[in-house]
């Protein structure tokens, strides 16, 4: 089953990220109940305390007998990480998060950091908005983009070793990077699919698009 999370964050084009939304489960998480209702788009649960949502949208989708539910404010985990954990709950084998990027660099900074529950259990799970698509890589990945598409590999942990890659403009060998350096950045695809494994680490892999 494929799972859509919508946040808070920014969404400013709509029509690039419906494709991902059919046959999918949809969680309004919080302050994401608002582009679900600019969408038209009904989700199966609402998740979070609410105190970034409009009122007028989240009794909005209960009043239609969306499943509401909530937590306190005051907690040890984001609405995001309840909304993952949520999903995981439901077997899903990919979970797209939307609006989980925006001008609250803390919370964008967070959903990259969860997305690493969910790859442990072996499901995909990413980030994405019109500019990026962001996940996480600790064993091998198949990359499946276009020719010419930027690609960066950034350390989650202090080091990551034994990257090698296929397919790039600047290939890798069993190549070592530490937080504190640019190396992986802007990286080039040069086939429409490209490979990339780790030994031991954790790197982020973000998809670019100007």
């Amino acid at each position: 089953m494929k799972t859509i999370i919508i946040g808070n964050g920014e969404i400013k084009d709509y029509g690039i990220i419906r494709e991902y939304f059919d046959e999918a489960y949809i969680i309004a998480c919080d302050g994401g109940v608002k582009h679900c209702r600019s969408m038209m788009l009904m989700p199966n649960v609402m998740v979070g305390d609410f105190d970034s949502a409009n009122k007028a949208d989240a009794d909005f989708f209960e009043n239609q007998g969306v499943l509401k539910v909530e937590y306190p404010v005051n907690k040890d985990k984001t609405d995001m990480e309840l909304a993952i954990e949520l999903a995981l709950e439901k077997d899903t084998d990919e979970i797209y998060i939307v609006g989980g990027l925006g001008r609250r660099f803390d919370h964008s900074l967070a959903n990259v950091h969860i997305l690493l529950d969910p790859i442990r259990r072996g499901v995909k799970a990413c980030l994405l908005d019109e500019h990026n698509i962001i996940t996480l890589v600790e064993d091998s990945i198949e990359i499946v983009g276009e020719k010419g598409q930027t690609l960066s590999l950034i350390p989650l942990t202090t080091r990551v070793e034994g990257i090698t890659t296929q397919n790039m403009e600047y290939p890798l060998t069993d190549a070592s990077m530490e937080i504190g350096h640019s190396l992986g950045i802007s990286n080039v695809m040069n086939q429409d699919t490209a490979y990339l494994s780790v030994k031991e680490g954790i790197l982020i892999l973000i998809m670019s698009r100007d």
